[in-house]
């Protein structure tokens, strides 16, 4: 009889080899608790861990986006109801000028009054956020009320870039000054600061409120209340934007874990099984190959 020893030994050391490697794996799998190391350990759920991480990191950037937006939006509210009280109190200041039992120096102390609530809309109205950046700047990061040589002020027209919060999805975290004070008023575009500060010109002169101011008056406090609402829905998206998120990122972990986590006690079962046939192999290659000629004639 003839006995093949060459591919006897070579299939022995391909079996065993296979086996150790095997075990190898099933040892790196627990200690690390992750069942894939390689692309080549399962190519198409290595492709698809891919597609997940980098779904997380686009994430990771959308979240800071929604946290971004949240406090600049929170931060504008407070600084639009303080707006809203200084405006309250000009528009009860303006009815009290109004009155016919007012006299012109009456008027004009009702004005030293109404001119220090105008500073402080424009303080207001440039405030910055918590990045340094005006809160209602313009694009290019430009002040939102900017004083002009006549005394008046200007305010940002250009709309900031809207923040990506999603696949496809922005949100408008502020707006430019002139869109969220700006407003028609009866004689022509106007805003909260110059109808404040035209109150002051008319009562400074000795004159009396007319009906245009009273108007005007009027105008910049649904104005400045249409604003406030506006900032709140954008606010209520971001809270859903943000539960989405979470909801997305738990399914994504779920799938991640079913792709890549070891399952530790069926591996460690598995493990066992392979050192045991591993051993089995060993042992009867140990006997085979220590066989002569000799013993297999008897």
């Amino acid at each position: 009889m003839q006995v093949p020893t060459n591919r006897f030994y070579d299939a022995a050391a391909r079996n065993m080899g296979r086996l150790a490697s095997r075990a190898d794996a099933l040892q790196v799998q627990i200690a690390t608790g992750k069942r894939l190391a390689a692309p080549s350990d399962d190519a198409l759920a290595y492709r698809r861990l891919e597609g997940l991480r980098q779904a997380k990191a686009d994430d990771a950037t959308y979240g800071a986006n929604l946290k971004l937006a949240g406090s600049v939006l929170a931060q504008a509210d407070t600084v639009l109801g303080e707006v809203n009280g200084q405006l309250q109190r000009a528009s009860e200041l303006a009815i009290r000028a109004a009155n016919g039992t007012m006299n012109p120096g009456d008027r004009k102390v009702i004005a030293i009054e109404l001119n220090d609530i105008a500073e402080a809309l424009v303080q207001l109205v440039n405030t910055t956020d918590g990045r340094g950046l005006p809160l209602f700047g313009g694009a290019g990061g430009e002040a939102a009320a900017t004083l002009q040589p006549d005394g008046s002020y200007t305010l940002a027209q250009t709309v900031p870039t809207a923040m990506p919060v999603g696949d496809g999805q922005t949100i408008q975290a502020n707006d430019a000054a002139d869109r969220v004070f700006g407003f028609e008023g009866k004689k022509g575009p106007t805003d909260v600061i110059a109808v404040v500060a035209d109150i002051v010109a008319v009562l400074e002169a000795g004159g009396e409120m007319t009906d245009d101011l009273k108007a005007d008056m009027a105008a910049a406090l649904d104005q400045t209340e249409t604003a406030q609402a506006s900032l709140g829905a954008r606010g209520a998206r971001i809270d859903m934007l943000a539960a989405q998120m979470q909801a997305t990122a738990a399914n994504r972990e779920e799938a991640r874990s079913g792709l890549e986590d070891a399952d530790i006690t069926e591996t460690v079962t598995e493990l066992q099984k392979t050192m045991t046939i591993l051993q089995a192999t060993q042992a009867s290659f140990a006997k085979l190959s220590s066989l002569s000629l000799f013993d297999y004639l008897r």
